[in-house]
């Protein structure tokens, strides 16, 4: 069930995929058997693929990457393979949640510090009264009581927050033994549904400038935007 629209960045795989064949993807995979690896991908993550070459590998092994972030979009289009639409992590998780509630399937939540992913989880228990919490866990990646936590549960989708590459690393590895239907690598989507991070205002989305209101809020992260929103691009486009 791979799209049939692609485009690559740095031999990275990307899907050109609407919003509403998203839609259909999810809602196709929860019903078959093999396990669905997704993929948000944003400029980091695609630094981290030209650098690493185990890294893209997993990547282009997932069954579906999708781009993230405006800057995926812009160079994309630029290379004359515009995408319909960027699916940010956080608008991902919020509509496997409606789907999963809608159809009576159940997530499970892996990673982040502390209480951040129970709190994630109640969240968005308290946005889709229906939807199932299969359980919550900030085990780290090499916990290898996890993997048979989670199976037990029967969990349907699995959200991972371990960050890239870590979180992809660990899906590749266990997607398999897990019996989950789709599972995604989230980054810090916990944290905003925690409310530790607030997301940006909708203003901010709506122009594209998520980037600035993280640098507002978060400072310190200026090393990791400006390889986002200035390295990315350039190299991408005189790769």
């Amino acid at each position: 069930m791979r799209p049939t629209s692609e485009a690559q960045i740095f031999g990275v795989k990307i899907a050109r995929l609407s919003w509403a064949d998203l839609d259909e993807y999810c809602k196709q995979a929860l019903l078959e058997k093999i396990p669905k690896h997704i993929v948000t991908a944003n400029g980091e993550i695609l630094l981290k693929a030209l650098e690493n070459d185990s890294y893209r590998d997993i990547l282009n092994s997932a069954d579906l990457t999708i781009p993230e972030s405006t800057n995926v979009s812009w160079v994309l289009t630029l290379e004359g393979k515009p995408v319909t639409s960027t699916t940010s992590g956080a608008d991902l998780v919020s509509h496997l949640a409606n789907i999963a509630a809608e159809k009576g399937k159940s997530i499970f939540l892996l990673g982040g510090r502390e209480e951040i992913p129970f709190r994630a989880g109640e969240r968005l228990k308290n946005l889709n009264p229906n939807l199932k919490i299969a359980g919550s866990s900030n085990a780290n990646p090499d916990d290898a009581t996890i993997v048979e936590r989670i199976k037990k549960t029967g969990a349907d989708i699995v959200l991972v927050a371990y960050g890239a590459p870590k979180q992809e690393e660990w899906i590749a590895q266990h997607k398999d033994e897990l019996g989950a239907k789709i599972l995604v690598g989230i980054g810090g989507t916990f944290d905003m549904l925690a409310g530790t991070t607030p997301r940006a205002p909708q203003f901010f989305r709506t122009v594209h400038l998520e980037w600035l209101w993280r640098l507002l809020i978060q400072p310190t992260r200026i090393g990791r935007i400006w390889r986002a929103v200035v390295i990315f691009p350039i190299k991408a486009l005189f790769n």
